[in-house]
């Protein structure tokens, strides 16, 4: 008999591969064929809730090798093979999709509501532990469970629009999964939003263990999920007007609906950012170093991320080839990315002379960009011309490794990270999935579209200008920005808001979702290009060049496949458009 991935992550629930466990960064596996034999233990009880994590999808290299955001006009991979090139250039079919997130999702949902149960129901004896505290623990680790659920369906609301519900286990053979149907995108987003008040009521702003459970779910996190989701049911994809599909969005969206849903999430977001602790401080707050944020661990700007432990793999793929063990290149910024950088100034940056487009640019530009010329630390400079004295950083140089922009990609790197060393050395790498700087421009995006640029109606603390500034101040830009003169409406505010979002939070999986959520696809049907140089005699000669003119965007895109054979099995899941 065969079985979709919801029947089979419900009905195989309390077989051995249900605990092929880890912790939620890295813990040997085991194996156990009963509940009773792991809920009641105290050596084992945890393991369960502790394998839900391992579900939570990391960005870095997650799709053959690529980051995700080389199916966007930001990036591009230097692996010919990568089925990224699927992805961005359209060949991707119902039968043979890119992404597992539909299998993974279910999964984790699986795990946690079985956790959830088995938690509930079997009495657990601690050491040293009053009856009262062991249900006050195990209402932690429901509560966790819930977030967890809501950051899965999440994901699947995301790339889907409206999915199944699954709301409770299912004992093997209950008629209930042979009729199980998508939800409406309502109703999607409302159980999310259920799921994180739950899990609010029970965590914390401060993860079960204190320091020692850097990474779990928390209050703050439940609240940014919920935040999160309220911003996409706001977004112009989900309120299409005259739309009749209660799958794909909200029906019949008029206006007042809208700006209501707008003002909905500014208040959650607002909720995030003023979230406070036990001392009266703001739990959340922007990392000083733009640089040093993604390999500082603890900091209090990720809210939920991935983490594991430290090493150096990240680096071996994404350094230039002169400075990697044996690999190099990766996911490359293109040249679209590069001009969407301002000056130093805020002013726009307008494409002219190549020879100095590296100058007095935003200063994130050296952080998150390679370049001819640019410098990694003390590992010293890299060099992407062609001619001579190329190296194997040149353009095309090495297949697979080489850059094919021009360009490579230095954020997340550490740059203590030396291959040249017998012991190269090994670093934290955390990949956010939401962070305080992604909630402050989710919060400017909702309150200019519910109220303009320059009104906090609410006294929450700051107008969208605000918000935005906030950002670009950690960045490292001055009082003279010039990024916001001039704006007074929302429209002119909203493409601001836009680009820094691109910047800010390059490479971290957001503008993928985000120009679709703004159905801005058009930028993702157009040729990417590149930065050509040559140097002859002591002249460089520079030219832009297109890198991949086969990039393919169609209306049907905004939304993933369910997949093919979900649909073969169990016909009443219904086919998202176009697909």
């Amino acid at each position: 008999m065969k079985f979709n991935i919801i029947h089979k992550i419900f009905l195989l629930a309390i077989t051995s591969s249900l605990f092929t466990g880890c912790n939620y960064l890295d813990e040997t596996p085991y194996d156990w064929s009963q509940p009773e034999d792991v809920f009641s233990m105290e050596a084992n009880y945890v393991r369960p809730v502790n394998q839900a994590y391992s579900y939570i999808r990391g960005g870095f290299n997650s799709i053959s090798g690529s980051f995700l955001d080389a199916a966007t006009d930001d990036g591009m991979s230097t692996i010919n093979s990568s089925s990224i090139h699927r992805l961005s250039r359209g060949y991707v079919r119902s039968n043979s999709p890119v992404q597992s997130s539909w299998n993974n999702s279910y999964q984790g949902i699986r795990q946690a509501i079985f956790a959830q149960k088995y938690l509930t129901e079997i009495e657990l004896v601690l050491n040293k532990t009053t009856p009262e505290e062991v249900i006050g623990i195990k209402n932690t680790y429901i509560g966790e469970m819930y977030g967890l659920r809501a950051l899965f369906e999440f994901d699947l609301l995301k790339h889907y629009g409206g999915y199944p519900i699954i709301d409770k286990y299912y004992a093997l053979g209950d008629p209930e999964l042979n009729v199980i149907e998508r939800s409406s995108y309502s109703d999607c987003v409302a159980h999310i939003v259920n799921l994180c008040d739950s899990a609010i009521k029970y965590l914390d702003v401060t993860p079960i263990g204190g320091s020692g459970g850097y990474g779990r779910m928390t209050k703050g996190a439940a609240l940014a999920i919920k935040a999160k989701t309220l911003i996409f049911s706001a977004s112009p994809l989900f309120n299409q007007s005259g739309n009749s599909n209660k799958l794909i969005g909200h029906v019949n969206s008029n206006e007042a609906e809208v700006s209501n849903r707008w003002a909905i999430a500014a208040a959650a977001c607002a909720e995030v950012i003023n979230l406070k602790n036990q001392s009266g401080s703001n739990v959340y707050s922007l990392h000083a170093n733009y640089e040093k944020l993604f390999t500082t661990s603890p900091n209090s700007e990720y809210i939920v991320f991935v983490g594991a432990s430290k090493s150096n793999g990240l680096e071996n793929r994404q350094y230039p080839p002169s400075l990697s063990r044996n690999l190099g290149g990766g996911t490359v910024p293109t040249q679209e990315f590069v001009d969407a950088f301002t000056m130093v100034n805020g002013s726009a940056y307008v494409r002219d002379d190549l020879s100095v487009q590296y100058n007095n640019r935003d200063p994130r530009f050296n952080v998150i960009v390679g370049y001819n010329g640019s410098t990694y630390g003390k590992l010293g400079k890299i060099y992407t011309k062609l001619g001579e004295d190329a190296t194997s950083d040149a353009l095309n140089a090495v297949i697979d490794r080489s850059t094919n922009t021009g360009y490579y990609l230095k954020k997340f790197l550490d740059f203590n990270i030396n291959f040249s060393l017998a012991n190269p050395g090994n670093t934290f790498h955390l990949f956010p999935i939401i962070r305080l700087a992604d909630v402050l421009l989710l919060y400017a995006e909702a309150m200019n579209e519910a109220y303009g640029p320059d009104t906090d109606p609410n006294n929450f603390g700051l107008t969208a200008k605000d918000a935005v500034l906030t950002v670009r101040s950690r960045a490292g830009f001055k009082s003279d920005d010039q990024f916001l003169n001039g704006v007074t409406t929302k429209e002119s505010m909203r493409e601001k808001i836009k680009n820094e979002r691109r910047i800010e939070l390059s490479f971290e999986e957001q503008r993928y979702f985000d120009v679709r959520r703004w159905m801005d696809g058009d930028r993702l049907n157009q040729p990417v290009t590149g930065i050509r140089i040559i140097q002859n005699g002591n002249t460089l000669d520079y030219s832009n060049f297109t890198v991949d003119d086969l990039r393919k965007f169609s209306p049907h895109m905004y939304l993933h496949p369910i997949p093919l054979n979900e649909i073969k099995i169990s016909p009443q899941i219904v086919q998202n458009p176009g697909w």
